[in-house]
């Protein structure tokens, strides 16, 4: 079987254009091999700074924590304070309608001891 001019250029140019399109296709590939490593690089980033955007927002929710125990333990003062102003009253009002000093003593002492119970309180945290 002999071959032909024809057929020799035709492989010649088979094969040129073979090693063209093995040549792009090549470089496609290396790009996406490419474009592969950045993408892994970049998804590890993106983890780095949402693991680090958790331990934030886990700090934030411990702050909240005790920012709301703190107010809590403030709400309570109040109205401690409030009760005690209340007490005041009381006794005054007592004092004025009642001329049993007796009387007046262990309303006084009563609230004393509730008074030191709600510090007492106080104090425990």
């Amino acid at each position: 079987m002999s071959e032909t001019v024809e057929q020799k250029y035709m492989e010649v140019i088979m094969k040129e254009e073979n090693a063209l399109v093995f040549a792009r296709f090549s470089k496609l590939v290396n790009n996406l091999f490419s474009e592969k490593s950045e993408a892994q690089e970049e998804i590890l980033a993106l983890k780095s700074q949402v693991n680090t955007l958790q331990k934030s927002i886990s700090e934030y929710k411990k702050e909240i924590v005790i920012l709301n125990e703190r107010l809590k333990k403030q709400e309570f003062l109040e109205k401690s304070k409030e009760i005690q102003k209340e007490s005041v009253k009381i006794v005054a009002n007592k004092a004025k309608k009642s001329a049993d000093s007796v009387e007046i003593k262990k309303t006084i002492t009563e609230l004393i001891q509730e008074i030191d119970a709600c510090i007492a309180l106080l104090n425990e945290e």
